[in-house]
């Protein structure tokens, strides 16, 4: 009798000390002898960093066009206004105040809309400056220092 009270004590006092500290080759046991991924040299793979906007839009979505004028009523394809710009593809779009915006070309780099304006203020084009739209064709309503910031990380010179 001495002898079966001595056995379960014995399995009494094993079982407590598996339950709190983990058999040998147990779950338990392997997770508290397991080293962090840092110490390992694996690391983890990063989660992908959130992708930068600007109302909406990533850089690469951004492009810039010439406007050469507004105009309370639309122009027709016939007015003296388009004599100078011959050979360039003039877009129209409707401003929030209802103005009709003609605009030229399409450039993803802000120099090269500049060296447009120079261009086109050679032709005799005085009022025009780059405007900044996204790619579903939509105007950036803001300020372009704004926007040239977002892009490039500093302000236009």
């Amino acid at each position: 009798m001495k002898n079966n009270i001595k056995l379960l004590l014995m399995a009494v006092c094993i079982l407590a000390t598996a339950s709190q500290y983990g058999c040998k080759g147990s779950k338990k046991a392997q997770a508290k002898n397991k080293k962090p991924a840092t110490e390992t040299g694996i690391m983890p793979k990063p989660e992908p960093a959130a992708t930068a906007t600007f109302m909406g839009y990533t850089r690469e979505q951004i492009y810039f066009k010439v406007q050469v004028g507004a105009f309370a009523t639309p122009l027709a394809e016939s007015d003296p206004f388009f004599s100078r710009l011959a050979g360039e593809e003039v877009k129209i779009d409707i401003s929030p105040a209802g103005l009709y915006r003609y605009s030229v070309g399409r450039f993803t780099q802000y120099t090269q809309a500049e060296q447009a304006v120079a261009e086109l203020k050679k032709r005799g084009y005085e009022d025009i400056f780059i405007a900044a739209y996204g790619n579903d064709d939509r105007r950036i309503e803001a300020h372009m220092s704004g926007i040239y910031e977002f892009l490039y990380g500093k302000s236009p010179d």
